[in-house]
């Protein structure tokens, strides 16, 4: 039991039921005489079995995943274009960070506790990033200065609806 005051008691209920029930269909299925019957009643126990668990048999589930990380589309973008810099030394915010290190072990993404990334005060950014010794660059939109960027040597290389993307 969790401590908590909720109803999972039930869960036990349930669970003698279960087993009282397939108990009783598999005595019954041993007792029937005909081959032809035992294959009758193991159909009718698999469509029950179906429709108790409530497998959903659709094209949608039955497709290819072509994003298993279940990585955002706008993080895949900007990690395929950061496959075309050498030797990746990403410093990104904390949620892009964390994906593009999913997506590719290959890219050394700069993230963490005791790490700082402070995309609001481009100074500081400047500091993180020489300290660092960061090769590219993911900022918020609402933070791109690319007069600022290019004067600290990085290009902007790619660009998402929330994300600027800079490389030196």
């Amino acid at each position: 039991m969790s401590g908590q005051k909720t109803d999972h008691w039930m869960v036990y209920g349930i669970l003698n039921i279960v087993s009282v029930v397939g108990v009783a269909m598999t005595d019954y299925l041993i007792n029937i005489p005909s081959k032809k019957e035992k294959i009758i009643v193991i159909v009718i126990y698999i469509l029950l079995i179906q429709a108790g668990m409530g497998l959903n048999y659709t094209s949608q589930h039955l497709e290819f995943i072509t994003n298993s990380y279940k990585i955002s589309n706008e993080v895949m973008e900007i990690a395929e274009q950061l496959e075309f810099v050498e030797k990746p030394r990403v410093l990104a915010p904390e949620e892009v960070a964390g994906e593009l290190r999913e997506y590719d072990t290959r890219f050394a993404v700069i993230y963490g506790e005791g790490l700082s990334f402070t995309q609001e005060n481009l100074e500081q950014l400047q500091i993180e990033t020489e300290s660092y010794g960061c090769n590219c660059l993911v900022i918020n939109s609402e933070y791109d200065n690319i007069e600022f960027f290019n004067s600290i040597g990085f290009s902007k290389i790619y660009n998402t609806e929330h994300y600027e993307v800079y490389a030196k």
